[in-house]
């Protein structure tokens, strides 16, 4: 492979050799394999984001019920663009639009969560299967939290606010305008992660050339592994496609995959900054309740792989 082939031609040029070697190898070598299939499939997603606007979005789920409204939301919200800048006006119009309290919850769960730019990503990092793990494993923790936090009448802790008016009309852009839409929307999204991703590969690069196998295996297996996982997921902000390095370096020492999974998804779904915006939609009660069905959920999926893989 070219990377491959280029990584390998960087390290004999800087006569690298050991763990060094390896470190910078991986570097160069994730770094450009990470970029390419970002640059690759981003403009291709940001295309397909402009058929999902939230206005769409909202009235699409307008009048849905039980496992079809879980499961729609749930599909939208891979797709969806979402973060701290449209959680609090797309949460708000779907509330506003009389949309079941648990298929809000639901989309507002997946949505960061699993992230359609990762799962582009991830199989060529970690594999199919972990990738399809992880897919289906963050549907179902986004629907069993959203139909718990239903049963449960939550949706008495959302702050009052004025909705505004739900029927909107909604222009259908032309393919130039989508194009436009999507160039713009990839640039910023380059701009905002390719950070994260250089960083997250160097951490990752660390991790493979330094970090014993043996220390690992030691003490990141079991079940403390896992809730140490979704401990430390909890305070780090970035964004996921950072942390996929990371976790493909610790899966290749030894780390079990529940625990690589449990790591993701809480850093992406459990976010402390994330729920510091949420306090201005919701009430503490809600978003504890939310904050503890999430990582109930997360624990549990990376307890159960790590038996059964």
């Amino acid at each position: 492979m070219v990377f491959e082939q280029f990584a390998t031609a960087v390290v004999n040029a800087l006569g690298l050799e050991g763990a060094l070697r390896a470190a910078v190898h991986f570097w160069v070598y994730d770094t450009l394999k990470i970029t390419a299939m970002l640059l690759a499939v981003i403009f291709g997603v940001g295309y397909l984001r402009t058929y999902f606007p939230p206005e769409k979005i909202r009235a699409y789920l307008e009048g849905k019920r039980a496992i079809t409204g879980y499961a729609i939301a749930a599909g939208l919200g891979i797709v969806s663009p979402f973060c701290s800048c449209s959680t609090i006006p797309i949460f708000l119009g779907m509330v506003g639009a009389g949309i079941p309290f648990g298929i809000t919850m639901t989309f507002l769960a997946v949505s960061p969560m699993i992230n359609e730019a990762a799962l582009v990503v991830l199989p060529g990092v970690v594999g199919f299967r972990l990738t399809a793990l992880y897919a289906v494993s963050g549907v179902t923790i986004g629907m069993t939290s959203g139909y718990l936090l239903n049963k449960a009448g939550m949706d008495r802790f959302i702050k009052e606010f004025e909705f505004g008016d739900a029927d909107v009309d909604i222009d259908e852009p032309t393919r130039r305008e989508r194009a436009e839409q999507a160039y713009a929307e990839s640039k910023e999204l380059l701009r905002e992660i390719m950070p994260y991703v250089v960083v997250g590969i160097g951490l990752g690069a660390v991790i493979h050339g330094y970090v014993p196998q043996a220390l690992v295996t030691e003490y990141l297996s079991g079940p403390l592994g896992v809730l140490g996982a979704v401990a430390v997921g909890v305070p780090i902000y970035t964004n996921i496609l950072g942390v996929i390095p990371v976790v493909e370096s610790l899966i290749g020492k030894g780390l079990p995959v529940g625990t690589g999974l449990a790591f993701m998804m809480s850093v992406a779904a459990l976010s402390l900054p994330q729920f510091m915006i949420l306090t201005k939609v919701m009430r503490k009660e809600l978003i504890a309740s939310f904050a503890v069905t999430l990582a109930s959920g997360i624990l549990l999926i990376g307890l159960l792989f790590n038996a059964v893989i």
